[in-house]
């Protein structure tokens, strides 16, 4: 598991020569509003995936790269959304800098 670990924050690391950080969903799904099952959230998909955690396992597994959540607006569905901003290693204070340049920006769900 720790040679997986290293392979893959080695490819991480190659990704941030080019880019300070990256932006990407919280999660690829909206939560399931209150009077809904939320099977599909946690629900395993065809390829192994988890639907609605599939967003933060990477980062989850790679103890280097400072993430952090917040919120970004709302779905379609009119439903909260996160953006998810993860930094070089070591960039704990450039990623709470962008964070809260970006809370500032958005407007709240």
């Amino acid at each position: 598991m720790e040679l997986l670990r290293t392979s893959m924050w080695r490819d991480m690391a190659k990704l941030f020569e080019s880019y300070d950080a990256l932006l990407c969903p919280t999660c690829s799904i909206t939560a399931p509003p209150l009077n809904e099952c939320d099977d599909d959230y946690v629900a395993t998909l065809p390829d192994g995936s988890f639907a609605g955690l599939d967003m933060t396992c990477l980062f989850n597994l790679l103890p280097q790269p400072p993430a952090l959540s917040l919120p970004a607006g709302r779905a379609s569905n009119g439903l909260p959304v996160g953006l998810q901003i993860v930094g070089r290693r070591f960039a704990d204070e450039q990623v709470l800098s962008l964070g809260a340049a970006m809370e500032s920006s958005l407007s709240p769900p």
